[in-house]
């Protein structure tokens, strides 16, 4: 499956052979097994999450019932654990791959979808945010999803649409307001919620579903899931006893660092500082 092999500190390794890089370019994501990457990462998430979930900041987002985490954003400026994942060797070499730029990373957060009580999430698109939120002017990035527990078809996995990124970014219509439950809270908060702000009509989803098909990629914990930032995507709501949980890194070309926008939303959610990751 991969080129990866050991060398030097600070080479950049290039594991993604052409079949994959093929399949990432037609699906519009990829599904790579748990020893893709070094076994202890998921330790070093399990050591750093409990102070995570329990510090209470802007960047924890809590589901309606104010009371679930339901996401929280920015681990890379926080967390020096969490941010030296982002350059292990064969994660940064495999975006380096896809992109074909240097690479930094403009999101980080844990989704959680906690048993019987994570909320779905609506067909949408993640570059439309990325366009009008933080003035990313192409969707050169790439969604980066380390499972951190088992994925199954019962705890909410992501479903995509495949191939729907070579459609581009879709009619999405701004709602206005503020989503139920989410009334008091910033402005941007309503691009973190599972009413999404920019929604795709169902007539489309319909159309490109039933010409493509749905796949819903699932996987034990340790999995790595990439996808491209246009493919069409939702994932349902957890009605299992097993909680779902996701560290997701966002690169971003360096070259396509953000744009001055009239309200910029928070660093935790747009880093300013596009520099170009080295591998550990």
């Amino acid at each position: 499956m991969t080129q990866t092999a050991a060398g030097a500190s600070g080479e950049l390794l290039q594991p993604l052979g052409p079949e994959l890089l093929a399949q990432y370019r037609r699906t519009g994501y990829l599904l790579l097994p748990p020893d893709f990457l070094p076994a202890d990462v998921l330790g070093t998430v399990a050591r750093v999450m409990p102070s995570v979930l329990a510090e209470d900041s802007p960047a924890r987002i809590l589901e309606r019932d104010g009371s679930t985490v339901r996401s929280v954003y920015g681990l890379h400026r926080t967390q020096p654990e969490i941010a030296a994942l982002t350059r292990l060797p064969a994660l940064l070499g495999a975006v380096r791959q896809l992109l074909g730029d240097d690479v930094y990373v403009h999101q980080s957060k844990i989704n959680i979808k906690a048993p019987f009580a994570g909320d779905q999430w609506e067909w949408h698109q993640d570059y439309v945010y990325w366009l009008q939120g933080d003035g990313i002017q192409k969707p050169d990035l790439v969604n980066v999803a380390v499972f951190l527990d088992e994925v199954t078809e019962f705890n909410g996995p992501l479903t995509f649409v495949p191939g729907s990124h070579a459609e581009g970014l879709l009619a999405g219509t701004d709602v206005d307001g503020m989503p139920l439950g989410y009334e008091d809270a910033p402005a941007w908060v309503a691009t973190l919620t599972a009413d999404e702000k920019f929604q795709v009509r169902p007539s489309i989803i319909e159309e490109l579903a039933r010409a493509k098909g749905l796949v819903s990629p699932k996987g034990p914990a340790g999995s790595i899931l990439m996808f491209h930032p246009n493919i069409l995507h939702s994932s349902a709501a957890n009605i299992s006893p097993f909680r779902r949980a996701m560290l997701m890194f966002v690169y971003n070309s360096v070259s396509n660092s953000p744009q001055d926008v009239a309200e910029p939303r928070p660093v935790f959610l747009s880093d300013p500082e596009a520099v170009a990751l080295q591998p550990l």
